[in-house]
């Protein structure tokens, strides 16, 4: 069946002054609604295959609880997934419109970018050529800058998280519906974006925008919203493949120039680990690109040897403040206790000689600071579901947070081997959390009218 028949349609229909709303649903795939979760789960076990046999020999001595533990949360993943998966897409109740949303978004972005560069990388103008030639020294000069001081600006893009973070999703999934100039200002922004993570030598935003913008480009063909013709296909990945390409070059090059890079020494001081340079997936790279592949799979390897260290330690509940870096920061400021950014289980691993704050520790310790590891489990399962929630939602295409919120869900999942990525600093913490709230408000499945349940 054609992806353009995926979207639901809505006929009102008057009859003695009573509204009957009758839903006319177009099947999805199963192809298609499974789409996501076989793509993570995937993803998830590939990186736990190159814990056990990648190049960085981690010294776990009895790993049968580390083991279990993932294999119950990659199933409570997927069984959460599938709860929800062969659901209906719900309709959108809200009132804010795309077109209105976007170009508040862009407004928003378009005068603190300039603000935010000045800040992050010292400078009002962008110093590619440096950033790209030695991102080790932009990297640093650009730390040594974000550690000086807060300032407003950063302030502000916290309060403002939500609006800042739409311009990308909204952007690339409706683009077909966008003015000319809409979609310019919106491309404008983003290569704006990457072009800062590239002076400030940083490898993150890079990453996450590439990824977004791939599955995004999916998701609006799909969904039938902006579809793509087979020459648009080719063009896109071929683009694609360069952009990856250019992203991996950018960060072996990163590793390479880091000051104290463990990917160039070969030397994990944490684990107190050299890389095996006879390991499978390095043994005949060249020099630069085994560099490159060292950090790599550091990082997406090293939390699960934090996860291990973790689950030695017992539980001290943290009230629902130990899964946010951001959030237990500011409760300690506020209340005066510092010792409550010593109680997560990240912080109380550093006496085995690891750094909660330097080194990733995979998303499973931050929410079992609340929750335990055994209450890990369940929060993963629902995780799973509103996932999958937001991927059906999306694919209706009328839902605007529902597509800003399948684009948070795809961060969250791409960082569950590093940390919890969607809560840790200010801004992003602020994004969540409202996007996700947005989304819930206005995906109601039905509405009361004169006592009467009426289907939506």
């Amino acid at each position: 069946m054609a992806a353009s028949q995926f979207s639901d349609t809505l006929r009102l229909n008057r009859n003695s002054g009573n509204e009957v709303y009758a839903l006319k649903a177009k099947r999805i795939p199963i192809t298609v609604r499974l789409l996501p979760i076989v793509f993570f789960f995937s993803y998830l076990n590939f990186t736990v295959f190159l814990f056990a046999y990648g190049p960085w020999p981690y010294p776990v001595v009895d790993g049968e609880a580390l083991y279990i533990f993932l294999a119950l949360a990659h199933l409570a993943l997927l069984t959460g997934y599938l709860s929800a998966a062969f659901g209906k897409p719900r309709s959108y109740f809200g009132r804010w419109q795309v077109k209105s949303v976007l170009l508040f978004s862009l407004l928003a972005n378009l005068i603190l970018l300039w603000p935010t560069i000045a800040f992050r990388t010292g400078s009002w103008l962008l110093d590619l050529h440096t950033a790209i030639s030695n991102p080790g020294i932009a990297y640093s000069h650009s730390l040594a800058q974000r550690l000086q001081t807060t300032p407003i600006i950063e302030y502000i893009r916290i309060l403002l998280g939500p609006l800042l973070f739409m311009v990308l999703p909204l952007a690339v999934f409706y683009r077909c519906r966008l003015k000319l100039w809409v979609l310019g200002l919106g491309v404008f922004v983003i290569l704006g974006t990457v072009a800062m993570f590239v002076a400030m030598g940083t490898n993150k935003g890079i990453a996450d925008t590439i990824f977004l913008t791939l599955w995004l480009l999916l998701a609006g063909h799909l969904s039938g919203v902006s579809r793509l013709r087979w020459r648009s296909k080719v063009v896109l990945l071929a683009g694609g493949l360069l952009a990856v390409g250019l992203f991996l070059a950018f960060f072996s090059a990163g590793m390479m120039t880091r000051s104290g890079s463990g990917a160039l020494t070969g030397y994990f001081t944490a684990a107190r680990i050299y890389a095996d340079s006879d390991n499978f997936l390095v043994q005949y790279l060249p020099a630069d690109l085994r560099v490159g592949v060292y950090g790599l799979t550091s990082y997406l390897t090293q939390g699960y040897y934090a996860l291990y260290l973790a689950l030695k330690e017992p539980f001290v509940p943290m009230a629902g403040i130990g899964n946010s870096t951001f959030l237990s920061n500011q409760v300690s400021k506020i209340t005066g206790l510092t010792e409550i950014m010593q109680l997560s289980y990240p912080a109380r691993i550093e006496k085995y000689g690891w750094n909660a704050y330097t080194f990733w520790s995979s998303i499973y310790p931050w929410i079992a600071s609340d929750a335990s590891f055994p209450g890990t489990i369940p929060i993963v399962f629902f995780i799973g579901r509103f996932f999958a929630q937001s991927w059906l939602d999306t694919l209706r295409g009328e839902n605007l947070f529902a597509v800003a919120m399948f684009a948070q869900f795809l961060i969250m999942l791409f960082y569950f081997p590093a940390n919890n990525q969607v809560v840790q600093s200010g801004e992003s913490y602020m994004t969540f959390w409202c996007i996700f709230i947005c989304w819930i408000l206005t995906r109601k499945m039905y509405r009361l009218k004169n006592n009467e349940r009426i289907c939506a």
